[in-house]
Formats: structure tokens, C-alpha cells, sequence
């Protein structure tokens, strides 16, 4: 799932040029969202290839489509007020899942937090801290926090969605968690 115009535009023409079936999904209320676009017509994103948005080397924050842009608001946040510096990455696609980008965060940070707007159960973050803990478990010096939406339907009328992510706003939503790290405790709050 895309989390930017070019990446919407590069994985768009790999999946279109892959000979393998594949599901495209976007975020459709990302669709008002501007940004730069390579105007290069053979611009593609290789499928399976994680995108680190921003460096960091006390915290990791896997996040996908939507919640990325919220993912680094946080990152800032926390470097700002806690002077704790946040890795972002953006796996891009969940299948194939660059588990390597992750895992390679993980050793240099030791923490993961995963932001998604998907509920938690069977979700894609479920998968993504199964695989950490396969893939990282001792280089984790806490357990894996997951940051996922309430467990109720996303309607579909403009005016339900509103009211809906304004009630999960004042519940799980705003992602407000706490990430334990060297006997301080932040709070995450995007």
C-alpha cells in the first residue's frame, strides 16, 4: 500500500509489468494528498522493497499508507520533546514483506513499534511481529507495541467515517502508547 504519489505511481507499474497475479491496494482517502511525482515514464519501485523514510537510531516505526505520514509527525515529535531518535520505515508491500530492512533496523535500534490502520487481530502488523520475533527476538530489548485502529467496521458515508475515526481519535486511534526505552516512558501521541 502506497504511502506517497510516487510510491502509488512506481509500485502501480511494477505490479502492472509482473507476470504473477497481484492485489493493488491504496488508501482512497489518501487520494487528496499532493506530492511529487517522477515524471520519468519508466519510473517503477521494485515489489518487496521496504522504503526507510527516516533514519533513526533508538526506535523503530514500521508503518504502512496512511499511517506513515503520522508515523513521521511522531518521529519528529519524539525527537523533538525526548531528543530520541526514530527510525520510520515503510514496507510498501506486505507480500513479499522485506523482512530484511526490518530486521536490520531492529538490530541497530532494538525496539519496533507497528502503526497500522488495520485492527489487530490477523492483521498485517500480527504478521510483521511474528516475523520479527522469528526473525530478531534477541535483538529486541522490549516487547514489540502494536498501535492499531478500534475494533469496529470502517463505514462508508462520509459523515459515519468521520464520526467513526472521531470516536477512535478519543480511544486507540490518536496511537497514543507508551514506548518504554532506558527507564523513561514517552508517550507516542500522533
Amino acid at each position: 500500500m502506497p504511502s506517497t504519489a510516487a510510491d502509488a505511481k512506481g509500485l502501480l507499474k511494477s505490479a502492472i509489468r509482473d507476470d504473477n497475479p497481484i492485489v493493488f491496494l491504496e488508501q482512497e482517502r489518501m487520494y487528496g494528498i499532493k506530492g511529487e511525482v517522477p515524471e520519468d515514464p519508466d519510473f517503477t519501485i521494485p515489489l518487496g522493497v521496504a522504503d526507510i523514510k527516516r533514519e533513526g537510531k533508538d526506535c523503530t516505526i514500521v508503518a504502512r499508507s496512511m499511517t506513515v505520514p503520522l508515523a513521521l509527525q511522531a518521529a519528529e515529535l519524539i525527537q523533538t520533546q525526548f531528543d530520541v531518535s526514530v527510525e520510520v520505515i515503510d514496507p510498501r508491500t506486505i507480500k513479499p514483506l522485506d523482512i530484511d530492512t526490518i530486521v536490520n533496523s531492529i538490530k541497530k535500534t532494538n525496539r519496533l513499534v507497528i502503526a497500522e490502520e488495520s485492527h489487530e487481530f490477523a492483521s498485517v502488523g500480527a504478521e510483521i511481529t511474528y516475523q520479527v520475533m522469528d526473525h530478531a527476538f534477541d535483538y529486541l530489548d522490549a516487547p514489540v507495541k502494536r498501535i492499531s485502529t478500534t475494533e469496529t467496521p470502517m463505514p462508508y458515508a462520509k459523515i459515519s467515517r468521520h464520526l467513526r475515526c472521531r470516536a477512535s481519535k478519543r480511544s486507540s486511534l490518536p496511537l497514543r502508547k507508551f514506548v518504554i526505552y532506558k527507564q523513561k516512558i514517552w508517550l507516542i501521541n500522533f
